[in-house]
């Protein structure tokens, strides 16, 4: 076994130009669609929260549109910690917030007490009540893009836990903490996906800078006022319709649709339910599609879908793919959480057939249980090692040290991930490489080097919310409402 490392995948922003990091990248060249005449210039954004926090808000989103200092950083380190250039027309955004006292919805005092004083499941159930109808309220006007919510701080669930800026989770785990939770941000998210714009939660600490304790415990360190105005602002530009950047595309690339599935448990406890997030090569935009019942494996203890099941599933997200680009894929890349049955296998041949497509890959990607290296030095593995362990199975590190950085920018061991192929004829390098670039299309994180690609990250939370909606009930297909 030799171990590899691939070439740190480009991105492109305004005009074709291209650069490994994305704040680099927006701060010189803007946004991708900078030119395109639907780039979101002006924002028009709804505030719903408690007086103050709404004050808060957008005092310190004002503060944003200008430059934010980067955080000091060590000698040689400096593209480690880039500062924020502002957000406003005359910024490399190219795009600015607008502010209506009209889009204002504040939340009472009464009511908030009255959350204070109720158990944690009827406090949560019962703000999700207040925000959700307080929200449609604002977005029905049909004059803002994104409605933003300050979280209660009344409330004690696990959500309360989490990071303060929605998906910058730096422990690893993080995420799979979240998928338990039944948290206010997941039953909120899921009670507003009809809505005719999607939602942006923040926390006091968000835009005060102070970590809150929580539970008596010692306050967790948080992200400088630099990466959270990176983080938001560039979340805010993708959920009002706006593409900060691309997944590099070569001439000579088949055009593919990337299709992530995975599986989440109904809020019943009783049925595996299917959830998947495509993700586009040309955009990285996301779709939903809700697939059929799974069911678990006695063999090896994993859901999975009847051939039926799996055929229909990829029928739908290429239904959802044409409709978005106006023609089908060349190729499809299936990244799944499970192993793949051969009734999975069977099923999604099938659909790729029906439709005259012939280049499909299956991989199963695995979070846990991959062997680590060690490498000389203090540092860990850099990011982008990989070992071939046989002829279908790849280790990938999508975090580890980064020479751009000059360090290991993380908190904890990286944990590397195991890809395995169920398609004979998948080069699994080039399978690493799509990987590794789709895991620099978190357009809730602007720092480079996020673990888990697009495809896996959208379905682990479009999961976590679509356990909370009846399974008859319509749904938004478009990631932005689950971010």
């Amino acid at each position: 076994m030799r171990a590899h490392v691939l070439h740190e995948p480009e991105l492109e922003f305004r005009a074709g130009n291209r650069h490994i990091d994305p704040r680099y990248g927006i701060s010189v060249f803007g946004p991708a669609d900078a030119d395109s005449p639907a780039a979101p210039h002006q924002i028009p954004v709804a505030l719903v929260g408690p007086a103050q926090a709404i004050d808060g808000i957008r005092s310190w989103l004002q503060r944003c549109q200008n430059r934010i200092d980067a955080k000091d950083t060590k000698p040689g380190q400096e593209n480690l910690h880039q500062p924020f250039p502002g957000f406003s027309i005359d910024a490399q955004f190219g795009a600015e917030l607008i502010f209506d006292d009209s889009l204002v919805r504040e939340i009472p005092e009464r009511q908030l007490r009255r959350l204070a004083r109720a158990d944690v499941i009827s406090a949560t159930a019962d703000a999700v009540e207040i925000y959700a109808d307080a929200a449609r309220s604002l977005v029905e006007t049909g004059r803002c893009r994104v409605v933003i919510c300050a979280r209660p701080d009344e409330l004690n669930d696990r959500e309360n836990h989490a990071p303060s800026v929605e998906g910058a989770a730096e422990h690893e785990d993080e995420q799979d903490e979240r998928e338990a939770g039944g948290d206010f941000h997941d039953l909120l998210k899921a009670t507003a996906l009809t809505l005719p714009a999607p939602l942006q939660l923040m926390r006091r600490e968000t835009w005060t800078g102070v970590r809150a304790r929580t539970g008596g415990q010692a306050a967790r360190p948080l992200q400088d006022e630099a990466t959270r105005a990176w983080n938001l602002h560039t979340a805010l530009y993708y959920k009002a319709g706006g593409t900060p950047w691309r997944m590099q595309r070569h001439s000579s690339d088949l055009a593919t649709c990337y299709v992530g599935v995975s599986f989440y448990r109904a809020q019943s406890g009783q049925e595996l339910h299917t959830a998947v997030a495509q993700v586009f090569n040309e955009r990285g935009d996301g779709v939903v599609v809700r697939g059929g019942t799974a069911q678990i494996s006695k063999s090896d203890r994993q859901p999975h879908l009847a051939l039926s099941d799996a055929r229909r599933l990829l029928l739908d997200a290429l239904a959802e793919y044409r409709s978005t680009h106006g023609h089908q894929p060349a190729r499809i890349a299936v990244h799944k959480t499970s192993n793949f049955t051969p009734g999975e296998i069977d099923g999604f041949h099938e659909a790729a057939d029906q439709r005259d497509i012939d280049h499909v890959d299956m991989l199963w990607i695995q979070r846990r249980g991959a062997p680590h290296l060690y490498r000389a030095g203090q540092l860990p593995p850099l990011r982008g090692t990989t070992v071939q362990m046989d002829a279908r199975t790849l280790l990938l590190y999508t975090r580890g040290s980064v020479p751009y950085f000059r360090t290991y920018p993380g908190m904890y061991v990286p944990q590397p991930l195991l890809i395995r192929s169920a398609s004979p004829g998948t080069d699994l390098l080039a399978a690493g490489a799509d990987i590794l670039a789709l895991s620099k299309m978190n357009w809730n994180n602007a720092q480079l080097d996020e673990r888990d690609p697009l495809t896996l990250r959208t379905a682990y939370r479009v999961g976590s919310i679509l356990k909370h909606v009846p399974s008859n009930a319509r749904i938004a297909t478009r990631y932005a409402y689950y971010m």
